[in-house]
């Protein structure tokens, strides 16, 4: 029964998501005087329908995500309604498909500031301080909380796993906190020749968790948000131009796992996958792939050199072959997820 109900919820949340990104489209599209058709919430055959304004708003049977249809979006002749997708001023459109991304950054970025605040996050502390080298020497101690290396401020414990310390020159500028009090420590390096490597004498631990009040936590929001961003920014990198982290990849059956077990963990690992999911589906979505936002954005860029638009039947191919390719990219991933859990 618990698995089913986190299933459920998985897919709920999945829902809201995609959800709150088409508002984010449709919210755009009113105030650039779009004309809409529908906003609708899941797929297949209408459960629930209203017309209102001239939108029909509706509820449909799958919970799988939602659309909005605007008017001309993909229309393959010219229309004379002026207030066709199609029709209106590019810096309208593109901002109308930049707001869906950025309305999941935003939910993120929400859903950070309640994180940080509610049950904080996982900061650096000295472990253990080795005897008779240069971290015991200059006064470090175990249970210091390290807030600063060379004078670049560490609020997070991911920082600090990136840093090497041994990269820092001749010796390392540690600064800690102890005691409510900041203390600062110039810790000269020593090389350890098992170790073929500098070292000051240290372990750390990311165990010890900080929570931070609201305002703090609304500036160390923007922070968090960059660097997961950066980190997976960096993974697509890698998976791109190295080939490294497919085996890293979850498809639709993973995700919904990955949630439906967060679901059954608790609101705190439930919030954490949200906001994850949430930055994913927004970056994802501004990658310059035919057919998503991000690679409907460069045909924008290209309408706006060429100065009109791309014959729709290319424009149309191009978006099909887009599709097709991340078609064969979740039959893919999906197998992969179903391999995994057969194995």
């Amino acid at each position: 029964m618990n698995t089913v109900l986190g299933i459920i919820g998985g897919l709920l949340l999945l829902t809201f998501l995609v959800v709150a990104h088409e508002f984010g489209h449709f919210k755009a599209g009113r105030a650039c005087d779009m004309r809409i058709e529908e906003f609708a919430v899941g797929f297949g055959p209408k459960l629930f329908s209203k017309v209102k304004d001239g939108i029909r708003y509706s509820i449909r049977a799958l919970p799988l995500g939602g659309f909005v249809q605007f008017y001309g979006e993909d229309a393959q002749e010219v229309l004379e309604e002026p207030r066709a997708f199609s029709n209106r001023p590019i810096w309208q459109r593109f901002l109308t498909l930049l707001a869906g991304p950025a309305m999941n950054i935003l939910l993120a970025f929400l859903l950070t500031v309640g994180v940080l605040v509610g049950y904080g996050d996982f900061v650096p502390v000295v472990a253990s301080v080795q005897e008779g080298m240069p971290a015991q020497q200059a006064g470090l101690k175990e249970g210091d909380r390290i807030v600063s290396v060379d004078g670049k401020r560490i609020d997070f414990a991911m920082e600090f796993d990136g840093i090497d310390l041994a990269k820092s020159g001749e010796s390392v500028n540690l600064g800690v906190e102890r005691d409510g009090q900041r203390m600062e420590f110039e810790i000269p390096f020593e090389y350890n020749e098992a170790e073929g490597r500098n070292m000051i004498g240290i372990t750390y631990s990311s165990d010890t968790r900080q929570r931070f009040g609201f305002f703090e936590a609304i500036g160390l929001s923007f922070k968090w948000m960059y660097l997961i961003i950066a980190q997976m920014l960096s993974f697509l990198g890698n998976l791109v131009f190295r080939g490294k982290g497919v085996e890293g990849l979850a498809g639709p059956v993973g995700t919904i796992g990955i949630v439906s077990q967060a679901v059954r963990s608790g609101p705190e690992v439930f919030l954490r996958i949200a906001t994850l999911l949430s930055v994913n589906l927004g970056i994802m979505n501004l990658l310059p792939i035919p057919g998503l936002d991000g690679g409907r954005i460069l045909l924008l860029g290209v309408e706006k050199l060429r100065g009109k638009p791309l014959p729709q039947n290319k424009e149309g191919l191009i978006n099909l072959i887009g599709m097709g390719l991340m078609f064969l990219l979740m039959i893919f991933l999906t197998y992969q997820d179903i391999a995994r859990l057969l194995s």
